[in-house]
């Protein structure tokens, strides 16, 4: 039995095209398939980042920064 885990898209008409790794051999298989959800790698509306960016260098610009030393400061990480 062979475990592969891979990412697809399924496009509009709902056909899922799966490229297997070289290794599996010609033949007849059974195939489960699972599907998860996967967030879209950038769902952040463009204004909403250019937005964050703008404030960023604003920031910068008018030395409203701490060191970075001091970010972890009050935070308990083990």
């Amino acid at each position: 039995m062979h475990t592969i885990h891979i990412q697809v898209k399924v496009n509009r008409d709902h056909v899922l095209n799966v490229d297997l790794p070289n290794e599996i051999a010609e033949g007849t298989y059974e195939v489960v398939i699972v599907m998860n959800p996967q967030p879209e790698d950038d769902d952040t509306p463009d204004e909403v980042a250019i937005e964050g960016i703008t404030e960023g260098l604003k920031q910068a610009f008018t030395n409203q920064t701490i060191p970075i030393s001091q970010m972890w400061e009050g935070i308990d990480v083990e």
